[in-house]
Order: structure tokens, then C-alpha cells, then sequence
């Protein structure tokens, strides 16, 4: 018994010491075949195991490999051919890496799977995490710009939070929605799904209408499609993305000082009375002496330099034994370069994959919590306004005493209500998504996926109380905006989505098929509530309860709704090829809508689409090493556009439009109700059919890649608001499919991609769009959009944006001026068609020749579209360090510079104090009249500018310490960086910003005191463990 244990305990020890016996060291260098540098950072792993190392600076790596006759080393990194390596027990291995930039075997997701881009038949584009992680966006709008052809993104402003609008091949629709469908692991997203960058593993753009059909009534606008990170198996890994900046904005308008403003105001009071300028200028400035002594620019209160900005991302992955997980959390701030505004955004993200024999579990749960702070409605307007000679103010006070003459204490209190104004929102945001698949065979597969989103929002504005007193010392009443009071909204939207999917593919020969089956449903419902009363009694007491007057509870589609929409959906989707050469696919989805009436509930949207790798053929051999690659592919697809208010085929009835009946002597209310609009059961889907021909192609050994698309899109039965005569008993309008509209573009993307100990890849983007309103309700070829004028808030102004046949659509139709009134005999003749003319006015053009100026001599003057939009994309690696940067340009296309109107209004911008006069009559300056004056009207082509610019969108600078340095530590990447974003713009336009006014089709292009968009200069750090 002793022999026996005194055996096995020799022969453990034994076993336990056998791997170390074998244990050898393997070192080397790794290098390119297109040159000797070394390689930095490839990462060479033993097949099969988790040990392994990463190259240092100059290519050298040095491993413990167990077992080391029979291993097998894996060389792999980005841009590179992986090599695969048997040590055979050498303790010496060079590695000489080739390579790999066939940008066609990329695989891209298409929407319901995957597929390789050589295999891909439609417009499809990819920018990957990496990019969107070095730049250090924060939205995904602001990620694309620039970055993929025929995607148009203007920001909305430079509000925090405020986001991106994004088109893809121009406007989609007139009457609803253009914006994409965002889908998030396979569940659709009502807007912007707010995703931190950190979440995002890659995003992929489905441009033609034959790739966007697959999800038919929802693909109309393009469809943006975001895969998030999964966790990879082997041990836990950490990584850590901070940084923290400051922004500010860069431009403005250009305003009179004090002096300047005093001898404007002399020259305005001359205008109004020339007999009695002298004695109108110094009352006005008698009442109130400290005019003298005021210099004031309201901006440099309400403008907060130097603003922080900060995020911070904590990633957690990993995963064993089938499964795997990532965890992501991080948290944003950004202060607002204007005060009381800002932004706070915590997100969190947690995906595992399950793997067992032939199934697989997919869960991802995410939840993100916004507190966002408003900046008042044209707040730097009211600053424009208001004058250096009035007194300075501070947001704290409460009390505020010789306020001026009546139209300076009204600006006063405007300006002092949004001072002191707080209007906050706060979300909650959760999204859960399961998907349970199960390969039944080797051909076979089915899926079956749930998910759902819940939003929960709460807003409320306070206006406090505060008290003015003006010159005399009596005190001012406010109303309006400046009445103290508060505001209070509530919503709450919730959405859910099943599909189930089954997959089948055949070989026969060389001869490959793919077969998809999709049927979903979805459910949306949404709710609001609005209410608000005036007058705080103490600043102290802010709730609803505590305010004493005017109780007002909204009414109407933008205030308090209750409504849902269902969609049910079927698709089928058939893919081939033989070879790999000749593609096919070809698909229809059925879908069924709620919101139209039964008689056209359901839509049928069909796609068929192929592709020839030319370069597969042999006769290809002679010019392969020249243009290595060359696909052809071409598409047509139809998809359709549902994205209009609920309820719109329905009539709506009014319920306490009480009405009078009984004798003279006792007259009674009875309990009444009206139709407000008609109903239309005959409305339905907006429909739109794409063709699109396009190209890949690559060229020396594809370091230079090159996409081109050309496409020619039809959307018909536009839904227009058809206008009721007024004999019908309303004085609505009722939706009618009676609009077509065409898009037609170019696009063109362009990559040269270069390997080595430097590095570097250089690209570019080029799109063009020509959007054109081809049908309108006949007799009704125009139709101004509501909320396009160019000044809000004041009298006498009108609609500047409009539908028109034959033009693009949200185009400028402006009164036309033909410089200043500048001659006696010129007033002579202008004053027959502008009778009360004087000496340096505008003169407008009389279009129509009736001798009148009205409203009806407006003409085209141009869109806020671009004539084309052109990305350009730099970056390089060289022994640790990183250098990238992103410009972008938008040409042509116009902007109406409303903040420069308001100005004028006001006799407070700079070009006044030119302004025409008898003692500067050769100036082209019009002579300022006042507020209600034509020279300062909003709808005319003198305040229409060049919105062309061209701005540097991003730029980095980094330095990754070399492995030499950081794994000792337990560090495995550590990169720390220096960052802006928009510090450069060159542009033509006087105003604020030419980015402005993108939040919908009526104030596309319009600058109204817009929140300008700030640069932003950051330092940050990005570490993995």
C-alpha cells in the first residue's frame, strides 16, 4: 500500500512538471512584404488557445509556446492577410505579413443577415466602430457627415442634445416623415436611437430602394441599420474612453457699440422727422443719462465661453463555455455655449449570445436616462434687440429699475423673463431585444426575435416672477413670454416587434441559392399631456398648484394625444449566384397599416437587383494588375412611406361649439359639436420606385477603391394637404394622394488605402441631388409652408418657404429688390408703383406689372438644398502615434439671414450705422425706418445670402505607448489624444452659422437666431485592460 502511494505520488508529480517541460520561448520579427519596417501591434495568438502577444514598435514579439512541436501560431492585423505559422520547435520565427485590402470580401449587414460585399447588389455602405470611436462624436448623425455618399446630415442646431437631421437621396416626403429607419440588432426604431458610440460595433446605410424594401412601408427615407457589440470568448477585458473639452461659439452678428448706436439713432430719427430729429434724439436720451454711460452687449451674459464638455465609457467583455457578454455604461455632459441650456445622457448596454449545440440565444438590453435644459426661444435674438445704451442685467435679479421708454422696457422684460427662464426635460429611455435561433439542419435555420422600446418624458418651464419699473417709476405690466407662469408636458410611448425568420440555402454545383421568409408585427401607441397656468405668487412655489391665473390645457395634434398604429408585415427574398460571378436577388414585402382605412390597407413593395464581379472572368488576367477588381450592379426597387399623423383618413368632430336657440326674450345654449375636417378613406401609401445603377471597383491590388451610384427615383400619390372651400363648413384641409415628386443623383466614394510602418488612408465622398415636385393639385401649382417666415414675432412678415410645381421642394419664393431708391427722378417713377417711397429705400420689383407690390410678385430665389455635398477623410499611423481629420462642404444653396433682418428691424446691426443718408448718399445701405417698415420685411431677396461652406468637421491627434511600456502594468492599449470638432469653418455668410434651420422641410435654410453651432476642443484618454 505505501509502494502504491509512494508510485502515484511520483507519478503526479511528474505529470504536473510535463508542460513545463515542453515549454519553449518563440521570438521574432514581424514585417511587410512592402518593405522591411516592422509591424507594430499585430497580434500573434497559439491556435486554439488564449495566450498570445502583441508585436512592439518595431515589429519584435517574444511568446511562450506550450507544446511547441505541434503548435500553431496566428499573425493577424488590421490591413493584413492573417498568416498561420507551425512552430515545429524553432525558437526563432520570422514573419514577413502581406496585404489585405480587398475591400469587396468586407462583410456588410444587409438587412434580416449578412452578406459579403463582393456578393452585395445594392447601394449598401459601412462605416465601422474604430472611426467612430476615434473622432469622439457623440451622435450618429454628426458620425456620418461626410463619411458616406448620399447621406445628407445637417445638424438641427448647436443645442445640446439637439442632434442631427439626416436624409438619404433627398427629401422623401412632403407631408411626412423623411427621415431613415433606424434598427437597432434587427429592432426598429422610432427616431434616433441615442446610442452611445461606445455601444456601436458598426454601422451600415441600405441606400437604394431594392436594398431598403425589405422593410417596406418603413424604408421609404433609407434605412440605417447599427450592429452593437458583442463580447468575444476568453478572459475579461476592460477598456475605459474618456475625455473632457471645452466648446465655444466662433461667430455672430455684427452689432453697433454704443457710440455707433447714438449717431445711428440720430440718422433713424432724421428718417422719421426731419424737422424735429435733433429734439426726438435728445429727449429720449434726457429721460434716461446713463444712456451715456451704457455700453451693453446682452451677448457676453448669455453666451457662456469655454463650456464643458465631457464623456466617460466603461466596457466590460468576455465570455466562456458558449457564452459570451458586453456591458457597456457611460455617462455625457455638455454645459451649453448659451446659458440655461444643457445636456446630461447616461447610457447603458448589455448583450450576451448563448451558444448550445444548435441553438443560440441573442439578448441585448439598453436604458438611457436624459436631463436636458432648453435655452429660450430666440434668446440671442432678444439680445440683438436689445440696445447698448439700456442698462446691463444679471439673471439673478429681481428687481429691475429704470427700464427706459416703453419699447426698451418691453425688450427689457422679454430679455429678463429668458434670463431667469427654466425649462428642463427628463427622459427615461429602456430597449430590450431577445432573439432564439436554432439550426435545424446544415441548410436550415429558424429565428424568432422580440423587441421592445418605452419611453417616458416630463418637461416643465418656469417663467419666475420678477418686477420692472420703468423711467417714471411706475411698474411695468408683462405679458406674453415675459408673465410669469409655469408649463408642464408629460409623455410616454411605447413600441413592440415580432419577427420570426426562416433561412434556407442550396448548393447545386456552383450553382449557390438563399431563401428568407419573414413575418412581423409591430405596435406603436403614444401619449401627452399638456397644461400650464400664469402668474407665480413666489418663485418659491413652482408647481402647477401654486399658480394663480389663466388655466389653459392643450388642445390640438401638438399637444394632447392618444394614439397608436399597428403594422403587419410578410417577406420573401431570394438571393443567387453562380460562382461568386453572376448575382441576383430578388424580394416583396407585403405589408398591412392601420392607418388607412380598410380599402387600402394593404401595399405590395417588389425589388429586384443584380451584379457582375467582372474582374472573375478570364479574360479579366491582362489589366488584373492594374484594375483588380470591377463589379457592375444594378436595382429596382418600390418602397413605401406611412409616416403621417394617425387618424388622417378619419374626420375629427369638436365637441362645446355650443349654439344659441330659443325666443329673443330667452335665448339658451345648446350643447353643440363640429366637424373640423373631412374624412378620406381613399387615402394611401406615398410611393416610391428607384432605379439605381451602379459600380465597385478597386485598382492596384485595390489600394485605390472606387464606388460610384447613379439613381433616378419616382415618388407618387404624395399625400398633400388638399384645401377645402370654404362652402363646405370648414376651413381645413383634408390629406389626398395628389403630389409626385422625382430625386435623381450622383454619388461617388473614393479610398486610397496605403500599408507599412506609415500607415495611412486618404478618401473622399461626392453627392449630388436634384429634387423637382413634378404634380400638385391642380389650380394650386404653389403652396406656402406654415412657420416659414423669416422673422418671427413681429407684425407685417409672411411665408417665404414653399411646394411648387416644377421646383425643388421647401424652395424661396422672395419679393425681389433692385438696390436703393438713389435719385430724384428715380423716386419720381418708383413711387408709381410704391407711392409713399423715399430716398434710400429698397426698391422691389414689380413682377407681374399691375403697378402694386403685393404679395403675389414673389418669384423663385433658390433652396436651401446643396447643389452637392463633397467628404474628405485623412488619417495615419506611424510607430504609436495617430493623426486624423475630416472636412466637410456643402456648395451652393441658399440661407435666409433672418438674425441680419432682426437686426435691421431694430437699428442695431453694424452695416447701419452706413446706412443711407443725406450726408452718405452714395451709401447701397437702406435707411432704417423703423420696425414695421418694407425696408426691414423678412420675405425679400435682400436678406438671401450664399450658404456655402466648407468646414473642418474633426480632427485628432493620438499617441499609443508601446506594449514595452504598458503590459507590465496589466495595460494592454493606452492611447491618449487631443481633439477638435468644427474649429474651422470658411464660409461667405454673415450670419451665426450656414447649418442652420434643418429640423424640417418649411425652415430649411432659414437663420432665425438659430443656437449657433460651437467648436470644441477635447483631451482624452482610451485605456484596455
Amino acid at each position: 500500500m505505501v509502494s502504491a502511494t509512494r508510485w502515484l505520488c511520483a507519478l503526479a508529480l511528474v505529470l504536473i512538471h510535463l508542460p513545463g517541460y515542453s515549454q519553449q520561448t518563440v521570438q521574432g520579427v514581424v514585417t511587410s512584404e512592402a518593405g522591411d519596417e516592422g509591424l507594430p501591434g499585430v497580434a500573434i495568438v497559439v491556435q486554439g488557445t488564449s495566450n498570445g502577444t502583441i508585436s512592439d514598435i518595431d515589429g519584435n514579439f517574444k511568446l511562450s509556446v506550450p507544446n511547441a512541436d505541434d503548435a500553431i501560431l496566428e499573425f493577424s492585423f488590421i490591413g493584413y492577410k492573417k498568416e498561420v505559422v507551425s512552430v515545429n520547435g524553432r525558437s526563432v520565427i520570422n514573419v514577413e505579413m502581406s496585404e489585405d485590402v480587398q475591400a469587396l470580401d468586407e462583410v456588410v449587414v444587409i438587412g434580416y443577415g449578412e452578406q459579403k460585399k463582393k456578393e452585395v447588389t445594392g447601394a449598401v455602405a459601412r462605416i465601422e466602430t474604430e472611426e467612430l470611436i476615434k473622432n469622439a462624436t457623440v451622435d450618429i448623425g454628426t458620425a456620418l457627415q461626410g463619411q458616406i455618399a448620399g447621406v445628407s446630415v445637417q445638424a438641427v442646431s448647436g443645442e445640446p442634445g439637439a442632434g442631427s437631421n439626416i436624409q438619404i437621396r433627398g427629401l422623401s416626403s412632403v407631408n411626412g416623415s423623411s427621415n431613415p429607419l433606424y434598427v437597432v440588432d434587427g429592432v426598429p426604431f422610432n427616431g434616433d436611437p441615442k446610442l452611445s458610440m461606445n455601444e456601436i460595433e458598426s454601422i451600415d446605410v441600405l441606400k437604394d430602394a431594392a436594398s431598403a424594401s425589405i422593410y417596406g412601408t418603413r424604408g421609404s427615407g433609407g434605412v440605417i441599420l447599427i450592429t452593437t457589440k458583442k463580447g468575444k470568448a476568453g478572459s475579461m477585458k476592460i477598456g475605459l474612453d474618456s475625455y473632457v473639452g471645452v466648446q465655444r461659439i466662433t461667430s455672430g452678428e455684427h452689432l453697433m457699440n454704443r457710440e455707433q448706436s447714438l449717431y445711428s439713432n440720430f440718422i433713424h430719427q432724421y428718417h422719421l422727422n426731419p424737422n424735429q430729429h435733433f429734439q426726438n434724439t435728445w429727449s429720449s436720451l434726457e429721460t434716461n443719462p446713463t444712456s451715456f454711460t451704457n455700453d451693453t452687449d446682452i451677448r457676453g451674459i448669455i453666451q457662456n465661453d469655454n463650456a464643458i464638455i465631457q464623456n466617460h465609457a466603461l466596457t466590460v467583455s468576455g465570455g466562456r463555455d458558449g457564452l459570451t457578454y458586453n456591458v457597456v455604461g457611460s455617462f455625457h455632459e455638455n454645459q451649453g455655449t448659451i446659458i440655461n441650456s444643457g445636456y446630461e445622457r447616461y447610457n447603458v448596454r448589455a448583450n450576451t449570445v448563448f451558444k448550445k449545440d444548435k441553438w443560440t440565444v441573442n439578448t441585448g438590453m439598453g436604458a438611457r436616462v436624459e436631463k436636458q435644459q432648453y435655452a429660450p426661444w430666440q434668446f440671442l435674438l432678444d439680445a440683438i434687440k436689445y440696445k447698448p445704451l439700456q442698462q446691463p442685467l444679471h439673471p439673478d435679479a429681481s428687481i429691475v429699475q429704470d427700464a427706459g421708454n416703453g419699447v426698451q422696457a418691453a425688450a427689457l422684460g422679454g430679455l429678463m423673463a429668458k434670463l431667469k427662464q427654466d425649462d428642463r426635460r427628463h427622459g427615461n429611455h429602456f430597449n430590450g431585444m431577445i432573439q432564439i435561433s436554432n439550426q435545424i439542419t446544415k441548410n436550415l435555420s429558424l429565428s424568432s426575435r422580440f423587441g421592445t422600446t418605452f419611453t417616458d418624458d416630463t418637461r416643465v418651464r418656469i417663467n419666475p416672477l420678477f418686477i420692472a419699473y420703468d423711467d417714471d417709476g411706475n411698474r411695468i405690466a408683462f405679458d406674453g413670454n415675459a408673465r410669469s407662469g409655469v408649463y408642464n408636458q408629460s409623455s410616454r410611448a411605447s413600441s413592440l416587434a415580432w419577427e420570426n425568420m426562416i433561412n434556407y440555402k442550396k448548393s447545386f454545383g456552383e450553382h449557390n441559392f438563399k431563401l428568407l421568409g419573414v413575418f412581423s408585427m409591430e405596435n406603436y401607441t403614444f401619449t401627452s399631456f399638456f397644461a400650464e397656468k400664469k402668474d407665480l405668487i413666489s418663485n418659491d412655489v413652482t408647481t402647477l398648484q401654486g399658480v394663480t391665473a389663466d388655466p389653459n390645457v392643450g388642445t390640438g395634434n401638438n399637444w394632447n394625444q392618444d394614439r397608436s398604429n399597428s403594422l403587419i408585415g410578410m417577406l420573401a427574398r431570394l438571393q443567387y449566384d453562380f460562382r461568386g460571378k453572376y448575382l441576383f436577388s430578388a424580394s416583396v414585402r407585403r405589408d398591412g397599416s392601420s392607418r388607412f382605412a380598410k380599402e387600402n390597407r394593404w401595399g405590395v413593395f417588389p425589388s429586384v437587383s443584380a451584379g457582375w464581379n467582372v474582374s472573375d472572368e478570364a479574360f479579366w488576367a491582362p489589366v488584373a494588375g492594374t484594375l483588380s477588381t470591377l463589379k457592375l450592379r444594378a436595382s429596382l426597387g418600390t418602397t413605401g412611406n406611412q409616416n403621417f399623423l394617425d387618424y388622417s383618413n378619419a374626420a375629427t368632430i369638436a365637441i362645446g361649439r355650443d349654439y344659441p336657440f330659443g325666443p329673443e326674450d330667452n335665448v339658451m345654449l345648446g350643447l353643440g359639436a363640429t366637424q373640423l375636417d373631412y374624412a378620406n378613406p381613399e387615402v394611401k401609401w406615398e410611393t416610391s420606385q428607384q432605379l439605381n445603377v451602379g459600380f465597385d471597383m478597386g485598382l492596384l491590388s485595390d489600394r485605390l477603391t472606387v464606388t460610384g451610384d447613379f439613381y433616378n427615383t419616382n415618388k407618387i400619390d404624395m399625400l398633400f394637404p388638399y384645401v377645402v372651400p370654404p362652402t363646405a363648413g370648414t376651413t381645413s384641409s383634408v390629406i389626398l394622394n395628389i403630389g409626385d415628386m422625382t430625386n435623381k443623383g450622383v454619388e461617388l466614394a473614393a479610398n486610397w488605402r496605403q500599408a507599412g510602418e506609415l500607415s495611412w488612408s486618404l478618401g473622399g465622398t461626392f453627392s449630388k441631388n436634384i429634387n423637382e415636385v413634378t404634380k400638385m393639385q391642380e389650380g394650386s401649382e404653389i403652396m406656402y409652408l406654415d412657420n416659414s417666415t423669416v422673422v418671427q414675432g413681429v407684425p407685417n412678415e409672411d411665408l417665404v418657404t414653399a411646394i411648387a410645381l416644377g421646383y425643388p421642394a421647401g424652395s424661396f419664393f422672395l419679393i425681389e429688390t433692385d438696390g436703393i431708391v438713389d435719385g430724384e427722378e428715380e423716386l419720381e417713377a418708383y413711387k408709381k408703383i410704391q407711392p409713399t417711397a423715399k430716398m434710400g429705400d429698397l426698391k422691389y420689383v414689380d413682377q407681374n406689372g399691375d403697378s402694386t407690390i403685393t404679395l403675389d410678385d414673389r418669384v423663385y430665389m433658390g433652396s436651401g438644398i446643396p447643389d452637392f455635398e463633397v467628404g474628405l477623410n485623412f488619417s495615419m499611423d506611424w510607430k504609436g502615434f495617430d493623426f486624423s481629420m475630416n472636412w466637410y462642404a456643402a456648395v451652393g444653396g441658399e440661407v435666409m439671414n433672418g438674425s441680419k433682418a432682426y437686426a435691421y428691424k431694430f437699428g442695431r446691426h453694424m452695416d447701419q450705422y452706413y446706412q443711407w443718408s443725406p450726408w452718405n448718399p452714395n451709401s447701397d445701405i437702406p435707411a432704417h425706418r423703423g420696425r414695421d417698415h418694407y425696408n426691414a420685411r423678412g420675405y425679400t431677396d435682400y436678406w438671401l445670402e450664399d450658404g456655402t461652406f466648407v468646414r473642418l468637421r474633426n480632427i485628432a491627434f493620438g499617441y499609443t505607448l508601446p506594449k514595452a511600456i504598458t503590459q507590465p502594468a496589466g495595460i494592454s492599449k493606452l492611447r491618449v489624444y487631443l481633439s477638435a470638432q468644427n474649429p474651422i469653418t470658411l464660409t461667405k455668410y454673415t450670419g451665426y452659422d450656414p447649418e442652420v434651420g434643418n429640423n424640417g422641410l418649411s425652415s430649411r435654410g432659414l437663420d432665425r437666431g438659430n443656437y449657433p453651432i460651437s467648436a470644441i476642443y477635447r483631451a482624452g484618454i482610451q485605456l484596455d485592460f
